[in-house]
């Protein structure tokens, strides 16, 4: 194993010369080697504190000397304070590199790069000529510390862009059904809020009242009936209080209400149909199959045939399945029937404009038998007949 060398070791002495001689111990120049690995002798100790005391005082004495402007250097030494004075076995103290404060240097950079000046500490090489920015550029790239702390921003902002990219894809799913309940969400809200200015704000109020299917009623009448709901909201307006209005037209079978936003209320009707023709105070009075006087005249109207026999009880079954049969036919065949008979529902009989009479029967397949009867009269056409009986559609007959 080779000696280090240093101040562990004196110099080279004679090989004639024996250890521990009285010359030696006098002047003190020499220092007994170390063997091998093994523990120094006894003094060892004593020996190195004074070498290092006696550098201590060098160093502290040269220093002085050469920051001093004027003034002769120091001319003395210190001498040790005791025993003789030990062996340069050190490096002259103005060859060691001074220690220096890292931390020191680093504030130095970082006052150079705010400053922009141009002067770098620890003798760095000196830098092109050119403008302030591209020397601060040149200094932050040129800095190691500078440099990684970049890296490690990078490095931070890649984690977290990875980051980010899985969590989105494992919460994909509920960000899908997040969206779909604030759809519903506000959808519901569209429709609650559409329901609150509708029912509560007069935006949405009724100003147009419209009637549909009035041809025997008076239209004047009715629409003042219905003027009572103009200024009421659409979703406000009460199908009770529209009956209310309606309930003094018997004319009016049925009705409907329709609401068109924003200020429209359309009213459908449907008027009653008189079937038959009874005598009553003052004349000739009109009704429809459910027995509602509809009017008086004087005379019977075309097409509303004069009723006799039991026909003429409202609550009989004469009357019911008369005003069936008359009110289910087309309108072109009952216009050519001028009386109407009966003494129960199954023998309905008319008689029509050229005399001829035509046994009904019941009011059960109205249509067929009417379409049977138009099609006899219009098969015998001036052949003489005075009776057809259409009771049975399947087998009519004439004579």
């Amino acid at each position: 194993m080779k000696r280090p060398s240093g101040f562990d070791r004196g110099p080279e002495r004679p090989e004639s010369s024996a250890p521990g001689t009285d010359a030696e111990r006098d002047t003190g120049d020499v220092t007994p080697p170390l063997t091998g690995v093994d523990a120094p002798g006894p003094g060892a100790g004593a020996r190195l504190m004074d070498r290092l005391r006696s550098r201590t005082a060098r160093e502290a004495v040269a220093q002085p000397a050469e920051d001093a402007s004027d003034g002769p250097a120091p001319a003395q030494d210190p001498a040790p304070a005791q025993g003789p004075a030990p062996a340069q076995d050190f490096a002259p103290a103005q060859d060691l590199a001074p220690t220096i404060d890292l931390s020191a240097v680093r504030e130095t950079r970082d006052a150079e790069d705010r400053s922009g000046g141009s002067e770098l500490a620890l003798d760095e090489p000196e830098r092109p000529a050119g403008s302030a920015v591209s020397r601060w550029r040149a200094a932050r790239e040129a800095d190691p510390v500078r440099a990684a702390e970049r890296r490690v921003r990078q490095a931070g902002k890649q984690r977290k862009a990875r980051i980010r990219r899985e969590r989105q894809r494992f919460t994909l799913h509920a960000r899908r059904r997040r969206r779909v309940w604030w759809i519903a969400l506000g959808a519901v809200a569209t429709l609650a809020l559409f329901v609150v200015v509708g029912a509560f704000t007069p935006l949405m109020a009724v100003r147009e009242v419209q009637l549909v299917g009035a041809s025997s009623v008076d239209e004047a009448a009715v629409a003042e009936a219905l003027s009572r709901f103009e200024g009421v909201p659409l979703a406000l307006v009460d199908d009770a209080d529209v009956h209310r209005a309606l309930e003094p037209f018997p004319l009016i079978q049925r009705y409907a209400v329709e609401r068109t936003p924003p200020h429209t209320m359309t009213v459908r009707i449907e008027e009653r149909v008189p079937v038959i023709s009874l005598p009553a105070e003052g004349g000739i009075g009109q009704y429809d199959a459910a027995g509602v006087l509809l009017g008086v005249q004087e005379a019977a109207p075309a097409g509303v045939p004069l009723g006799a026999e039991a026909v003429t009880d409202l609550s009989s079954a004469a009357f019911q399945s008369a005003a069936r049969a008359l009110r289910d036919m087309p309108a072109e065949l009952r216009a050519l029937i001028v009386s109407v008979s009966a003494t129960s529902g199954q023998d309905v009989t008319f008689v029509l404009t050229n005399g001829i009479e035509v046994l009904w029967g019941d009011a059960e397949q109205t249509k067929r038998k009417a379409l049977v009867l138009s099609s006899m009269l219009g098969s015998l056409g001036d052949h003489p007949v005075e009776h057809v009986d259409v009771s049975s559609s399947e087998a009519p007959v004439f004579r």
